[in-house]
């Protein structure tokens, strides 16, 4: 004899609408969002890396695209944030053309220990064994993504006052920082050349191995 099933409690069915409701006003959420995406006329979030690319450097791009990179890594916002140093945008801006190049060459011997896929037997194995000549056009693009400061993944602070910022340090900053006795590195034009990959004189540099 079949018994009969207990009927759904009014906490349960309370519970199944609010889940369903979610749910949907998730996907309406979603949708509406990627809409008003692909119809704005600017960027969503500010754009946060530069770029001025060689002729190697485009070489490169396209090497770094067709070779499967952008399974796990992301560069130019298109591919696959996979975790912690695998978004490249910016990249060029804490590493040279020639730590790039090396990586890739001895990826784990040039990273100091372990990597997720790059080394013997792991996925991206592949990388090491590319032709130097395609390697250095990779490295070049890569090195060519410039973070801006305020990114980040730039070494210095964002050019323009920060209200917030400036509260922060004014409450929690050592007294040093608040006597004028340290030095704001958005001030000193050597090094923000060094970091947007210019010359003092304003050129792009076009010295392979970027800043040392």
């Amino acid at each position: 004899m079949v018994k009969n099933k207990a009927p759904i409690k009014l906490g349960e069915k309370v519970l199944f609408i609010a889940v369903g409701i979610f749910f949907v006003m998730a996907v309406l959420g979603f949708g509406a969002l990627e809409y008003a995406r692909h119809h704005m006329h600017k960027p969503m979030f500010p754009v946060t890396v530069h770029y001025t690319f060689s002729a190697e450097a485009k070489r490169g791009m396209d090497f770094f695209f067709r070779g499967n990179c952008t399974d796990c890594h992301r560069a130019l916002n298109s591919g696959t944030n996979m975790g912690p140093n695998m978004d490249l945008d910016g990249i060029g801006t804490k590493h040279s053309e020639a730590w790039l190049y090396n990586f890739m060459r001895m990826p784990e011997r040039n990273y100091g220990y372990e990597t997720l896929d790059h080394g013997v037997g792991k996925a991206a194995s592949y990388v090491a064994l590319m032709k130097p000549k395609k390697l250095h056009a990779i490295a070049a693009f890569l090195s060519a993504l410039k973070a801006m400061s305020g990114s980040p993944v730039s070494p210095l602070p964002p050019s323009e006052r920060s209200p917030f910022v400036d509260s922060m340090v004014k409450k929690f900053a050592p007294k040093s920082w608040k006597n004028g006795s340290f030095k704001d590195m958005r001030r000193d034009k050597r090094v923000a050349d060094e970091h947007s990959g210019t010359s003092s004189s304003g050129q792009t540099s076009g010295k392979r191995g970027g800043a040392q």
